[in-house]
């Protein structure tokens, strides 16, 4: 599954934007059987005989092994990585495979590219998206019919226009992000199966169809669900039967748990605690597989990257015609035709003047890279198991091109007279890609946005999301980064105005102008203010408290109306930042008791409010001499953060647990 990249938020929700910011998606426990050993030779590979896959003499990337050696093991050691898998195919020939570290820590089993299985993630999509062409290919789906003829259910009919498979394929459905309390398992745990959990978590539909790209895990699951219905074999064995077997992908498998077959080899997912490398359980996402569920080698993926560089075919065997394959391979959907875009599911990315086509993918455990460029006939995948981060696999393809199809950058002069239409760019943008109906819309407040801003080099400054970098502009509405290849497009959907923006090398995450009570003053100053204004009140109370209670019934009431208020609001702050804190690793999986239990603290708030806000009105009536000028302000301000607060849990879907899927 795709990260969401975000950029973090100020203190009031620290705690809930670390916990939230380690959750995404998608390992076995058992070792490898001795008898398996003696039975199954690939099952003895050891670090010198996998080496032996490195075939650095091959005249058309000399050197590729020693470099590739070079920048794995700089990675393992500057980000912490256990084992990684890399496979590598050109010219119809499988040019190198190495694995690096340990599939099982405490069995002392090296990582093999020909046996050990590694999760790939949302590479698995692209699975997904070729088991559709392979339907269509036989006429028995079509990419532009309603979807809701191929299930036994309905997406409901939020916009005239119904969803296609050529949306889903495009990311462009229209759906919003969603997974908390669903998405993952652990080992032996499993969710609903795929039909079941398509029909149960629907999400809201936020877009019309077509409009824009935004990646949905979602999307994906139901097209897996369509192969299912319509070719009338479980989705698993439909992919093993027309793509793993054709192709001789042994070591590739959808199921979760794996096969008894295939078990031993699974590279064991670790993470360290406590200083040392910790097994964890096998991730179970079998809800939404095809999304995401694969296992498999670097031995596998090279056939399957070999079988798209060659048209559909290895060996003798074809999965699917040239002229389907190629059709899978183009552009079906960009925001403006001079960036990249996404295709048949693939998605597009410029290396160096290359186009290439391909899909990573990230699980809790592993992230993973595929690449394949037709016009080099190369392709490149690289899977790693770390708990880390996944800036190693986001760096990895980039790299080889740099060494070995470099290209230098030809510097750009900003216009002159940027500075006159600079300001229609400015602001504050965020990802489509978010929840907007559900409790988990409150992940957006671990998110910033990206800020572009003009500067008095006539560039624009973009924030995010990666590292700080300039743009210039090289076109109407169209930026080249200022020391490198990235580039940036502003659209406009309503044809009022610049309201979509894209990052070329993220065709599937479109961008709006951040909604103004989703900005750091409405999000993060207010609230602030709010909770210190809840602290003073409860402090003075302490300090104060034999003063208060000699104080005249009036004064008294609306005193203790306002610590009330104030208790409760801090309370459910605090209470909701130690249950993400405490449940991180678990939200995926299921929704804790204890996090349904704390929405109900501001249901209370709001009457604590309400009661807080009669008596200030009461007393501020009365007439009363002793209300003086500043504790009229004081418990103004109180009674006013309530009401902001009240607003604020009410936006960012935190009444109550109606808001669970």
């Amino acid at each position: 599954m795709q990260v969401r990249h975000t950029k973090g938020g100020r203190r009031g929700f620290a705690a809930l934007s670390a916990a939230l910011c380690s959750l995404l998606l998608l390992a076995g426990t058992m070792s490898m059987p001795a008898q398996a050993q003696e039975d199954d030779p690939a099952a003895a590979v050891t670090t010198e005989s996998t080496a032996m896959l490195d075939v650095e003499q091959q005249p058309a990337l000399p050197g590729l092994g020693a470099y590739i050696d070079g920048t794995i093991e700089a990675q393992m050691a500057l980000e912490d990585i256990q084992s990684v898998t890399v496979s590598v195919v050109k010219d119809g020939e499988l040019l190198f495979a190495k694995g690096y570290g340990m599939q099982d820590i405490s069995e002392g089993i090296p990582v093999s590219p020909e046996t050990s299985l590694f999760r790939i993630g949302s590479t698995s999509k692209l699975f997904t998206w070729l088991s559709v062409m392979q339907l269509v290919e036989q006429g028995k789906l079509d990419l532009d019919t309603n979807v809701n003829e191929y299930l036994d259910f309905d997406i409901p009919a939020t916009y005239e226009e119904p969803i296609t498979l050529s949306h889903i394929l495009s990311h462009t459905a229209g759906f919003e992000d969603g997974g908390l309390g669903y998405l993952i398992q652990y080992y032996p745990n499993k969710g609903p199966e795929l039909a079941e959990a398509m029909a149960k978590y629907i999400p809201a539909r936020v877009n019309p169809p077509g409009e824009v790209s935004s990646y949905s895990n979602y999307a994906t699951a139901l097209a897996g669900l369509i192969v299912q219905n319509v070719s009338g074999v479980p989705f698993n064995d439909y992919v093993e039967q027309n793509i793993f077997q054709p192709l001789g992908m042994k070591y590739a498998s959808f199921d979760e748990p794996l096969p008894p077959e295939l078990e031993p080899f699974m590279t064991r997912g670790y993470k360290r605690e406590l200083g040392v490398w910790e097994k964890q359980p096998f991730e179970m996402i079998n809800s939404f597989g095809p999304a995401g569920a694969v296992s498999a080698s670097a031995v596998a993926m090279a056939k399957f990257m070999q079988a798209n560089l060659n048209n559909g075919e290895l060996n003798g065997n074809r999965i699917l015609s040239e002229e389907t394959m190629k059709q899978a391979h183009s552009l079906l959907f960009t925001a403006d035709e001079r960036v990249n875009g996404m295709a048949h599911g693939f998605y597009e990315k410029d290396y160096n003047g290359y186009r290439v086509v391909g899909h990573g993918g990230d699980t809790m455990q592993f992230h993973t890279d595929m690449a394949v460029d037709k016009e080099n006939n190369l392709g490149i995948f690289v899977s790693y198991m770390t708990t880390v981060s996944n800036a190693a696999r986001n760096n990895f393809v980039g790299q080889i091109y740099d060494h070995f199809y470099p290209r230098d950058v030809e510097p750009v002069e900003p216009p002159a007279d940027f500075a006159d239409r600079a300001g229609k760019y400015a602001g504050k943008w965020t990802f489509w890609r978010r929840n907007v109906s559900t409790i988990e819309k409150m992940f957006g407040l671990m998110s910033n946005g990206i800020d572009v801003i003009p500067t008095e080099e006539n560039t624009l400054l973009v924030t995010g999301p990666f590292a700080v970098r300039q743009f210039v502009e090289v076109g109407e509405n169209l930026f080249r980064q200022v020391d490198g290849d990235e580039q940036i497009v502003f659209t406009s959907r309503s044809g009022e105005g610049l309201d979509t923006f894209y990052f070329e090398s993220l065709p599937f995450m479109a961008m709006q102008r951040m909604p103004t009570f989703e900005t750091s003053l409405f999000k993060y100053l207010l609230p602030g203010l709010a909770l210190l204004l809840f602290l003073h009140s409860v402090v003075s109370w302490f300090y104060k408290r034999k003063d208060y209670k000699t104080r005249p019934a009036a004064s008294k009431a609306l005193t203790y109306n306002t610590l009330w208020m104030s208790i409760v609001h801090l309370a459910f702050v605090v209470l909701l930042a130690v249950v993400i804190l405490g449940f991180a690793d678990s939200l995926y999986s299921g929704i804790p008791f204890l996090l349904k239990a704390a929405l109900v603290l501001p249901l209370v708030a709001i009457v604590l409010t309400v009661i807080a806000l009669i008596g200030y009105v009461k007393r501020l009536t009365s007439g009363d001499e002793n209300f003086s000028v500043g504790r009229r302000i004081y418990y103004a301000l109180l009674v006013l953060s309530g009401i902001y607060m009240c607003y604020f849990y009410y936006y960012w879907n935190m009444l109550g647990w109606d808001y669970f899927s």
